[in-house]
């Protein structure tokens, strides 16, 4: 879960796709990721390298519950 000091590192992030900084700022890996949310590590691999141009609103939750984050944190809308 992230920090208060680390959401806000977070939400300072520009792009679209913030999965890979905030499994920096936590120090998980892809395969612990993925044994967490019961995902392969492929399909993790896939979304921190943005090789998905959209992603379900399930998959987004659990990646945002995760991190006890929202899912705009994570994968804010385009125009940010």
């Amino acid at each position: 879960m992230l920090t208060k000091q680390q959401l806000a590192v977070l939400r300072s992030e520009p792009g679209a796709n913030r999965v890979a900084k905030a499994m920096s700022l936590t120090g998980i890996t892809q395969t612990a990721l993925a044994g967490a949310l019961s995902l392969s590590q492929p399909y993790v691999s896939d979304v921190v390298r943005r090789r998905y141009r959209t992603i379900t609103v399930k998959m987004a939750w659990k990646f945002a519950k995760y991190f006890g984050c929202t899912i705009e944190d994570l994968f804010p809308p385009p125009d940010q």
